[in-house]
C-alpha cells in the first residue's frame, strides 16, 4: 500500500464531495450494509475502516461504532460528535494492532481494497490478503464482513494485471493514489480462495456520475462498477 496518503490534503472535503456526486450509489451501499447490520444484537461493536467520514448507514441501535482511517476528518468528527456510540480514530487496514482479536461484530469496509495497490500485482494480491486477515482477526466468531467495493470489467481488469507497472507510473503522473480495481468476479474467486463464507454477493447499481481524481465523469466512460459481499467468520 502507498506510505502516502493520497488523501491527507482534502480529507475533510472527501465525504461531501463523493457523496453530492455519486449519491444513489451510497443510497444502494447503505440498504446493504442496513440489511446486514439489522440482523445483529443491540449494543454491537462495529468497525468501519476507511469510510472518509462517510456512514450511509443507520447505527443509532448500534453500541459502538469505531471508524478507523488513515488520516481523520475533522469535519466528521465534529458532525457526528452528539453521537456517544460514535468514535474516530487512525487505523490501517493493513495492520489494526490497536484491536484485539474477536473484538467486533462486524467490520464495514467500504471502497477501501482498491487502494491496497502495491508496487507489482503480486504486491497487491498480498495487500488484500493481509487486510481481509486483519478484518478477519477482528472479528468475534459468528461475526460479519461487510465490503462495499469498487470494481471494473474484467476485459480492463486484465489489461490492469497486463500493463501494471506502467499503470502504476501512470498514476504518480498524474498525482493520483495508486490502485488497483479488481471485477467483482475475480475479487470473489480470490476471498473464496482464501476459504471464507460468502453468504451473499451482488453488483450494486451506479449513478450517472463517478468521482474520479477529484471531478465528476460520467460513468459509462468507464469501466467502473460496485460490488457487495457479506462474510460470516465461522
Amino acid at each position: 500500500m502507498n506510505t502516502e496518503n493520497y488523501f491527507e490534503s482534502f480529507v475533510d472535503d472527501y465525504a461531501d464531495e463523493i457523496v453530492a456526486i455519486q449519491p444513489q450509489f451510497y443510497k444502494n451501499a447503505g440498504k446493504l450494509l442496513n440489511d446486514g447490520l439489522s440482523k445483529l444484537k443491540g449494543g454491537s461493536k462495529v468497525l468501519d475502516i476507511g469510510n472518509g467520514g462517510v456512514i450511509n448507514y443507520d447505527f443509532a441501535n448500534l453500541g459502538e461504532l469505531i471508524c478507523a482511517d488513515l488520516s481523520v476528518s475533522r469535519k466528521a468528527v465534529k458532525r457526528y460528535a452528539k453521537y456517544k456510540n460514535v468514535k474516530f480514530c487512525e487505523g490501517n487496514m493493513l495492520k489494526l494492532e490497536q484491536f484485539e482479536d474477536n473484538t467486533f461484530d462486524a467490520v464495514i469496509v467500504q471502497t477501501v481494497i482498491h487502494h491496497l495497490a502495491g508496487k507489482s500485482f503480486k504486491k497487491t494480491e498480498g495487500n488484500v490478503a493481509q487486510g481481509i486477515n486483519e478484518c478477519m482477526r477482528v472479528l468475534k466468531q459468528g461475526g460479519q464482513l461487510m465490503i462495499v467495493e469498487s470494481t471494473v470489467a474484467p476485459w480492463f481488469e486484465w489489461v490492469e494485471r497486463l500493463v501494471y507497472p506502467l499503470m502504476q507510473l501512470f498514476f504518480r503522473i498524474i498525482h493520483f493514489d495508486t490502485v488497483y480495481q479488481y471485477s467483482s468476479a475475480s475479487l470473489h474467486k480470490k476471498l473464496e480462495g482464501m476459504g471464507l463464507n460468502i453468504k451473499e454477493y451482488c453488483n450494486i447499481e451506479t449513478d450517472k456520475y463517478i468521482w474520479l481524481c477529484r471531478k465528476k465523469v460520467l460513468t459509462k466512460l468507464t469501466p467502473c462498477g460496485a460490488c457487495w459481499m457479506l462474510i460470516d467468520k465461522q
